[in-house]
């Protein structure tokens, strides 16, 4: 599993460029997923700031 955020934005950019690449639509669930999580990662690391 993927531990940190900058891991994370690194296998959404490649997931992007794979799905660009090769116009494959299947990995979309997985997109949404990482979307999903660096999102609230983020979201957690700006309560811990506030």
């Amino acid at each position: 599993m993927i531990q940190t955020i900058s891991e994370k934005e690194a296998h959404l950019k490649d997931l992007v460029v794979k799905l660009l690449q090769e116009r494959n639509l299947s990995d979309f669930d997985m997109l949404d997923s990482l979307f999903a999580e660096i999102k609230q990662e983020l979201r957690n690391q700006q309560k811990n700031i506030d």
